[in-house]
């Protein structure tokens, strides 16, 4: 008996220790650290549903060349509680910038780009509440095919001054127009792209422009095959040479076709080797490129675009968004997709925040 009681103490006495070495790790839960699992270190910065509260305002700051508005999201998401705009980002805009091939006013815009919030069947077979974009004109003619001007951002526009976002994960569902093939078209320069993701720079000079760009399109190949392309460039509007810093095609991923998926989006800005670029589709990784990642002058981030109904295929462009979150790291594990168990993931390591937070560090 004595022998067993003197065992029995021995090992619980081995577990404490173990128990507090392990817990000891994740004492501090302050300062986000990339090199380790970063689920008790993620938070839910903003979620919308574009739910009951939520409202898209009519275009109006109609440019002074004519060729293009601006459409403020505004109002509380009764479903999720976050309200718009962005504003723990810093945005000074937050909604759908509309850039037009012509000319527009009031009575035309309308025409040529239709943004509305609306109810579809989503995700899960039940109505939900969407934004719904059709880039409906893109140039002249009948087939304007690489008329890439014309788009319809979901856009995060922020002022350069308040510094970088260095580390931010952003996910959403989204479903592309069935014919979304057809509309591109590899034979004509320019004809076959569809943008997805994109984020650029600004300050420049003290501009909104900037050096540098990490984006995530669709391309159509010459046998009609859809791929995910993921490439940083300097095209953020800058008054510099084009160079291309890095790409990753990715041949393997599927491209759902009018049908719901779960896109996923993070980044660590950096100019050494741990600068990082992650983007996911139904859980499945179709970049991660580590390396640097700023451009030449080193400028902040001042634009996420969310969702960009941009594509050098012919009209109309459309886009379905719903469910979007912005995290301040990756909520399930670091390199780890949300897609499987996302729900109790999120919902059980969400940490709302009261006021901004400082991402520039």
């Amino acid at each position: 008996m004595k022998i067993q009681n003197f065992i029995l103490i021995l090992v619980t006495n081995i577990f404490i220790v173990i128990l507090f070495q392990n817990c000891s790790k994740f004492k501090s839960l302050g300062q986000i650290n990339t090199s380790s699992n970063s689920i008790f270190n993620a938070k839910l910065l903003f979620k919308t549903k574009f739910g009951t509260g939520v409202t898209l305002g009519s275009p109006y700051g109609f440019y002074p060349n004519g060729f293009g508005a601006w459409q403020d999201i505004s109002g509380v998401d009764q479903e999720t509680g976050y309200a718009w705009p962005v504003t723990v980002l810093g945005s000074n805009f937050s909604g759908v910038q509309l850039i037009t091939y012509d000319k527009v006013t009031p009575l035309t815009i309308g025409e040529h780009s239709t943004n509305e919030i609306k109810k579809e069947i989503g995700p899960k077979g039940d109505l939900v509440n969407i934004l719904f974009q059709s880039v409906n004109i893109k140039g002249v003619g009948s087939t304007p095919l690489d008329k890439g001007h014309a788009q319809a951002p979901l856009l995060i526009r922020r002022d350069h001054n308040l510094g970088d976002l260095k580390n931010l994960y952003i996910s959403y569902w989204f479903k592309h127009q069935a014919n979304l093939v057809s509309q591109l078209d590899a034979s004509v320069s320019s004809g076959n792209w569809r943008v997805q993701f994109e984020f650029k720079t600004g300050g420049y000079e003290n501009t909104g422009n900037g050096d540098y760009r990490i984006q995530t399109t669709i391309l159509k190949t010459h046998d009609g095959q859809l791929y995910w392309m993921s490439k940083g460039d300097n095209g953020a509007n800058g008054p510099f040479p084009f160079t291309d810093y890095w790409r990753v095609d990715n041949h393997d991923i599927p491209v759902p076709i009018n049908e719901w998926f779960f896109f996923e989006v993070y980044w660590q800005r950096s100019n050494a080797n741990d600068g990082r670029y992650w983007a996911a589709v139904n859980g499945k990784v179709v970049t991660d490129h580590w390396g640097p990642n700023m451009g030449d002058y080193n400028l902040p981030i001042n634009r996420v675009f969310i969702v960009n109904t941009y594509s050098g295929g012919s009209p109309p462009v459309e886009s379905r968004v719903t469910d979007i979150e912005i995290w301040s790291h990756f909520p399930c594990g670091n390199g780890q997709s949300c897609y499987k168990g996302m729900e109790s993931k999120l919902s059980s390591n969400s940490v709302r925040q009261i006021r901004p937070l400082d991402l520039s560090h």
